[in-house]
C-alpha cells in the first residue's frame, strides 16, 4: 500500500505543478490580449524617401552625362583633320608630279 500512496502523492504533486503552469499560461495570454503593438512605418517611409531622392539625383547625373557623351559621339568625326590633310597634300603632290611629266 505504501507504494501506492508513493505513486498517489506524486501524481498528486505533478497536476498541482500542471494546474501552476497553466494558471501561469493563462496570465501571460491576458497580458497579450491587453497588450496593443502598433505599427510605426516613419522610419521605413523616411529611408524609402531618401533612397528615392538619391536614385533621382542618380538618374538625372546620368542622363547629363548621356547626353554630353551623345553630343560628343555627334561631333567627332571618323577621320582626324591631320588625315584629311595629309590625304590632300599627297592627292595634290601626285596630281602635279602626273601634270609635270606629262607637260615635259
Amino acid at each position: 500500500m505504501t507504494k501506492l500512496e508513493l505513486i498517489s502523492e506524486l501524481l498528486v504533486e505533478e497536476l498541482h505543478s500542471f494546474k501552476e503552469e497553466v494558471n501561469r499560461l493563462e496570465q501571460i495570454e491576458k497580458n497579450l490580449k491587453s497588450t496593443s503593438i502598433k505599427a510605426d512605418s516613419t522610419q521605413i517611409e523616411k529611408l524609402i524617401e531618401e533612397h528615392l531622392k538619391k536614385l533621382h539625383i542618380d538618374l538625372t547625373t546620368q542622363q547629363k552625362y548621356r547626353k554630353e557623351i551623345l553630343k560628343r559621339i555627334k561631333h567627332s568625326r571618323t577621320i582626324p583633320n591631320w588625315l584629311l590633310v595629309l590625304a590632300l597634300f599627297l592627292f595634290l603632290s601626285q596630281a602635279f608630279s602626273i601634270v609635270y611629266l606629262l607637260l615635259r
